[in-house]
């Protein structure tokens, strides 16, 4: 079982776990998401179930089994200082509901949180041992939600394991104006091809571990195998960081254009330096990152050429 599922990452590890062969469910409110993301990976195979992971009645699913449960299913960061109850509910409220179901079912449950816990980190790069420092609503809700899965796992000897995810992109990721989410290649990438300049917040020099999804649903999937990771924490990241201006280059050299960016404010809970070790998970897992960040930005930008046209 999948919530989430129909989004950009979950559709990514939707297409993943058909190729292995899993008989999948996901569930989905749709809010950032859409049944096409699923249909373009060919999953008629899959079970959608329509449902609002906050909703306390879970009955429609209590026919279901799973072996493991992937709790990808969140309200964004870049909405939870506009709107900090509806992420709590979603990200704290609907946790609890999700581990309750699985807890009765005992599966396992692999959960993505966010590398933004971790703040503004005092060097890079950072990893787990990090202290945790929640700039935002968002933050502060997802740890609260890997506390609760640890405190399941210790108590109900539920199988929880977390990964604290970097800054990730690929095919299938859209801005959604509604929830104010606009992740920063496919802002780049729209922008530009509609002959719009972009807008760089701050100095351009904040940085981020540009992740591509393929290698983060690999991580997941290696999670959810694995019996030796129970109630830890993991990043997945590339452990390179990348400055907002220099992912705006290479985004132009790609398209061939030649496009000076206005500049911005920086933004609310914003985080300067982000560069995240997976040591932890290449020695535990065996994971690590096999696409490069430029073969990673030109794929994105076949499939949004593709997919526009």
């Amino acid at each position: 079982m999948i919530t989430g599922g129909a989004g950009f990452v979950g559709s990514h590890l939707v297409e993943a776990l058909l190729q292995d062969g899993a008989e999948i469910t996901i569930v989905d409110d749709f809010s950032n998401s859409s049944d096409r993301n699923v249909k373009e990976i060919g999953g008629d195979k899959v079970k959608l179930v329509n449902k609002d992971i906050v909703d306390t009645d879970w009955s429609s699913l209590h026919s279901l089994d799973p072996d493991v449960i992937f709790h990808l299913a969140t309200h964004p960061r870049s909405f939870s200082i506009q709107d900090p109850m509806r992420n709590m509910e979603v990200n704290v409220k609907g946790m609890l509901n999700m581990l309750e179901f699985a807890r009765k079912k005992n599966s396992k449950v692999v959960y993505t949180s966010n590398t933004g816990i971790y703040g503004n980190p005092p060097s890079v790069p950072v990893d787990e041992s990090f202290r945790d420092d929640p700039f935002t609503p968002y933050d502060a809700n997802k740890l609260i939600g890997e506390h609760y899965g640890r405190i399941f796992h210790k108590i109900h000897g539920l199988y929880f394991v977390t990964f604290r995810l970097a800054t990730i992109f690929g095919e299938r990721q859209k801005i959604n104006e509604k929830l104010g989410w606009h992740p920063v290649i496919p802002e780049f990438v729209q922008l530009l091809l509609n002959n719009r300049v972009p807008t760089i917040h701050w100095d351009g020099k904040q940085t981020r571990d540009f992740t591509y999804v393929k290698d983060v649903v690999n991580g997941l999937i290696l999670g959810a195998k694995s019996n030796n990771a129970a109630g830890e924490v993991f990043n997945l990241s590339t452990n390179k960081e990348t400055s907002i201006m220099e992912v705006y280059q290479l985004i132009c050299k790609i398209l061939n254009k030649d496009v000076k960016p206005t500049a911005g404010n920086a933004l609310p809970g914003d985080i300067r330096r982000m560069r995240f070790s997976y040591d932890k998970a290449k020695r535990t897992l065996g994971y690590e990152p096999k696409y490069t960040l430029e073969e990673s930005v030109r794929r994105y930008i076949n499939w949004f050429q593709s997919a526009k046209n």
